[in-house]
């Protein structure tokens, strides 16, 4: 009896202790990473807020290759979204949309993953102008309150941050490795302008 006394002690110690350790789990979770695109603002926000240049660039994408991605009848800009569907731990299933896109600025997105996932998951790009390139800072935050969902966002920067890492090299390298889009030829210049004009003018009568 007093051995079966001490294994009620010790489970019911390792129980409060687990209780005591899941109240210190955090509801919220922040993470970004930042890198600097050596191309014009305008360049990589069309990259980014083109859910079609993804595969290009995506380290989930390359995690499983067998994934299916399903795209929406929008691909850009607000409103743009596909899902995926993954039997690999690290991918699952989820969706992605755009939630709003301030021109060469900002591209906001949320996520919903598989079942019994219920938080609040966003991740935006933030892009600044600098020098010759681009400053892209990518953020990710998640929100939730059940059990599960707290323990993987105590885990957010080690689960997440070289994953982040390698994405941002990758959108780097894709970028940098598009072309230039074509200069303007000057007749296309004059014609721009004289179309310009005569809006002006229909404008004023």
């Amino acid at each position: 009896m007093k051995i079966l006394k001490i294994i009620g002690i010790i489970i019911a110690i390792i129980i409060a202790g687990a209780l005591i350790w899941m109240m210190t789990w955090p509801t919220e979770a922040h993470l970004e990473r930042t890198i600097t695109v050596i191309a014009p603002v305008e360049k990589v926000y069309s990259v980014v807020n083109d859910f079609g240049q993804t595969k290009h660039w995506s380290p989930w994408m390359k995690i499983d290759p067998n994934a299916v991605y399903t795209y929406g009848d929008i691909t850009v800009g607000s409103g743009a979204s596909y899902s995926w569907s993954s039997d690999h731990s690290q991918v699952g299933d989820g969706r992605q949309e755009i939630l709003s896109s301030t021109e060469n600025e900002m591209v906001k997105t949320q996520m919903w993953f598989g079942e019994g996932m219920t938080g609040i998951y966003t991740s935006d790009f933030i892009l600044e102008s600098e020098g010759d390139g681009t400053k892209v800072t990518w953020t990710y935050d998640g929100k939730a309150d059940n059990p599960m969902e707290k323990m993987m966002l105590s885990f957010t920067e080690s689960y997440l941050g070289s994953t982040y890492d390698q994405g941002l090299v990758d959108l780097k390298t894709y970028i940098e490795g598009l072309p230039d889009p074509e200069p303007l030829m000057e007749e296309e210049m004059m014609e721009s302008d004289s179309t310009a004009v005569e809006e002006m003018e229909e404008t004023e009568e």
